[in-house]
């Protein structure tokens, strides 16, 4: 075979990643290297590709188990949070809050580097106030500003077409990607009617990059609805004389599960919330 015809069987690095990524495939497992090398495997010869001499720039299937365990993994999370007219009275404390969860995640580049972070926000529509970054990078948090309607199912499509999203340019980095995590704060019900149709294609297992979804309501919050709305943990504020304080705990909260999860280098779920009942989870996929 001549060198022409050897280079036009490489594997391009950034494919090798794709198929060699399993973190998006099982619930947080530990990165499998014999899986990975047989999908990759299987992929080359179902491709037509071939295992060329690294000298001429290729890859060899028999040393990739060293590119994967060097990879950096990291945890994509998405922050979700209700911003609609009735948020309004917690707008200062949302924000506070804020800022201290870019001050405990920026402040640690173990924590940031592991921890990826968007932050959307929804009322009656839902938007990204800040893409996947990583929170060292970001001078401050956006603040979030409260008005109109609440449509949770305009929240849930936007979080599973930026997944769709930052979870290929993550591996096109390089990365190690687990399965995405998604933070979910709201203080009311939904507004919309085909909210669960949105959620279960973004929760269901017909989504392979799936998230995992923890969540945490107060105010008029409803115990049945916050169980429909998570696949992990769902948390109630269980009192309504220190409602005020509802949102940062919250934050608290998943500041605490994301030191955690980035220190074990895998998603650690919350079990508990200070200032919140656990309520069940009632998800169906």
């Amino acid at each position: 075979m001549s060198e022409s015809d050897e280079a036009a069987t490489r594997v391009p690095l950034t494919a090798v990643y794709r198929q060699l990524d399993d973190h998006t495939c099982a619930d947080d497992a530990s990165y499998d290297t014999a899986a990975g090398m047989q999908r990759l495997l299987t992929w080359m010869t179902a491709s037509g590709y071939t295992a060329p001499d690294p000298a001429l720039g290729g890859y060899d299937p028999t040393r990739i188990a060293g590119v994967t365990e060097s990879r950096q993994k990291c945890l994509p999370t998405y922050l979700v949070i209700d911003a609609s007219a009735s948020m309004a009275r917690h707008e200062a404390t949302l924000n506070s809050a804020l800022r201290m969860l870019h001050a405990k995640l920026a402040g640690s580049p173990r924590v940031s580097e592991f921890v990826l972070m968007s932050l959307i926000v929804f009322s009656s529509d839902a938007f990204v106030v800040l893409p996947m970054t990583d929170l060292e990078n970001v001078p401050s948090m956006p603040e979030v500003t409260c008005n109109n309607g609440t449509n949770y199912g305009k929240a849930f499509d936007l979080v599973r077409e930026r997944i769709d999203i930052d979870v290929p340019a993550l591996i096109a980095q390089g990365k190690a990607v687990l399965r995405p995590a998604m933070f979910f704060l709201t203080d009311g019900m939904p507004g919309d009617r085909d909210w669960e149709t949105a959620f279960q294609r973004l929760a269901s297992d017909g989504f392979r990059r799936r998230p995992h979804v923890i969540t945490y309501g107060f105010g008029d919050a409803r115990e049945e609805v916050l169980g429909r709305v998570a696949t992990k943990a769902a948390f109630l504020a269980d009192n309504a004389a220190q409602e005020d304080a509802a949102p940062s705990r919250a934050i608290g909260s998943l500041v605490s599960s994301l030191v955690a999860s980035a220190r074990s280098e895998e998603m650690q779920i919350p079990t508990e919330a200070p200032g919140y009942q656990s309520v069940k989870v009632k998800f169906i996929k």
